[in-house]
């Protein structure tokens, strides 16, 4: 009953009316939209259920994208636009289904957009935090908060401690829930305007790390990348979990990063932000078209939420 009034809600809001007056609200301001994994049309669900949208739903909101919205690729997305709400699209993690089905969706739209990629876990590898929800779907918070806090969000100490702690850890995932490999990354970049990023080496968690930490982080990460995609990847890094600290923006500064992206927030001035700090509407599996068209013409305000 509440996802049924939640949608009619939306919709109202999304409506032309509605959104004809809000649309002042986000003039001038830039939204950065950071997706995760894809459902290929008729697989069943797997892993952390909240991070992978169905692909039915993926293409809808590309379609209203298209209808609405000036998109256009995070390196050009402070430029002037053509009047139409600008909108950049991104994708965390790399997953199979993302890579593979979400950016065959982008490309028959001709839309750019760029995937977040950390090299260390590339080729099958399975998150831990899908590992340890993929039996109920969701994981456990204070799992979450100690993985991350504890245990610096690394894979391998997690997976470590999961297994002393008697936790059930899945490694019977679908390949759309698996990282993508390195071959499908190099078919997702020969779409045009279809680019990488870094998501750190190994996907951890930076906050939690020394300087040197960070920066091995960093740099292995882009110089994998700038020769692995020469041409096809930019200078910018996703946190992963969303989480940064002053040290992790100092490296980033020092090692020369055009920008990076947490994973919270919505629509944003850029002379307001630190362009180490750029803020993102993390999009839910479950955010429908209507819902989205809302937040992108202003007329819902940006919920925060972490990962």
């Amino acid at each position: 009953m509440h996802s049924r009034l939640k949608q009619s809600v939306e919709r109202a809001l999304a409506s032309s009316g509605v959104t004809w007056i809000t649309r002042r609200r986000v003039r001038g301001k830039r939204l950065i939209l950071a997706y995760h994994g894809t459902i290929p049309d008729g697989a069943r669900p797997a892993g952390e259920r909240s991070l992978f949208i169905p692909q039915r739903l993926f293409a809808a909101h590309l379609d209203m994208l298209c209808a609405e919205a000036d998109v256009v690729s995070l390196t050009r997305l402070d430029e002037e636009g053509d009047g139409r709400p600008r909108v950049a699209i991104t994708i965390d993690d790399a997953y199979g289904g993302a890579v593979c089905e979400g950016v065959r969706e982008l490309a028959l739209r001709s839309l750019p957009a760029t995937v977040f990629v950390a090299p260390g876990r590339l080729n099958g590898h399975t998150f831990w935090w899908d590992a340890l929800a993929h039996a109920t779907g969701k994981l456990d918070e204070r799992v979450r908060d100690y993985a991350l806090g504890s245990l610096g969000g690394s894979d391998e100490r997690v997976r470590e401690w999961a297994v002393r702690e008697g936790l059930a850890v899945s490694t019977d995932l679908p390949a759309y829930a698996r990282v993508a490999s390195t071959e499908e990354l190099h078919a997702a970049v020969d779409h045009p305007g279809i680019t990488v990023g870094s998501h750190t080496w190994s996907h951890a968690n930076l906050a939690s790390l020394s300087t040197g930490e960070i920066c091995s982080e960093l740099s292995r990460s882009r110089e994998w990348l700038d020769a692995e995609f020469a041409g096809k990847s930019v200078n910018w890094l996703a946190y992963p979990y969303g989480l940064d600290s002053s040290a992790s923006r100092r490296a980033l500064a020092a090692t020369a990063y055009t920008g990076a992206l947490r994973i919270v927030g919505g629509w944003h001035a850029t002379q307001n932000i630190s362009r180490f700090a750029r803020p993102r509407l993390n999009v839910s599996s479950n955010l429908t078209a209507a819902g989205l068209r809302a937040r992108v013409l202003g007329a819902v305000g940006q919920r925060v939420s972490v990962r």
